[in-house]
């Protein structure tokens, strides 16, 4: 098992950092910038204000080649479903990884927090956790992957951050 945290600040508020992340045009950009093809499969949203959950569901997969630790257990692309569910009153969102092979032994899962940090500002925490049920490369699997989520969110905050400066809230 694998535990990991990535942190961000941008400037922005809470709120603006949420209508940004769920803004079509942002997340067209966001995944053609990480190369990743992006299907929405779900959404829906319960409640107002406080009370408001949403719930995501995203097809996604890599516009790269398959890394050499997977290419025995995947056949064509790597693909995984992504299960977030937003709760605004927590300023949360949940997220679930079910992969399109190995499903059965591997889990991916992780707590995505935004917070305010002083004026006009905020702090992006995501803590993620990853097991990896493969006799003698789990291990390996396990770390690949937090490093290619960190390596994402790293790409995602610069975008975020350039589209912060670029669309102002009106």
């Amino acid at each position: 098992m694998h535990k990991y945290t990535v942190e961000d600040d941008f400037e922005t508020t809470v709120d603006r950092y949420w209508e940004v992340f769920f803004d079509e045009d942002y997340n067209k950009g966001l995944f053609e910038h990480l190369q990743i093809t992006r299907e929405v499969l779900e959404i829906t949203r319960e409640g107002e204000g406080q009370d408001e959950v949403i719930r995501r569901r995203l097809r996604l997969t890599p516009q790269r080649d398959v890394p050499a630790i997977f290419k025995r257990f995947v056949k064509g692309a790597v693909q995984y479903t992504e299960h977030n569910v937003f709760t605004r009153r927590d300023s949360t969102i949940d997220v679930k990884i079910v992969p399109g092979f190995m499903g059965d032994k591997f889990t991916s899962t992780g707590t995505y927090v935004v917070t305010p940090k002083g004026e006009g500002r905020v702090l992006r925490t995501w803590r993620g956790l990853i097991k990896c049920s493969v006799p003698l490369i789990g291990g390996r699997v396990e770390k690949h992957i937090a490093g290619e989520v960190t390596d994402g969110y790293r790409k995602t905050t610069d975008f975020t951050r350039r589209w912060l400066r670029e669309h102002p809230a009106s």
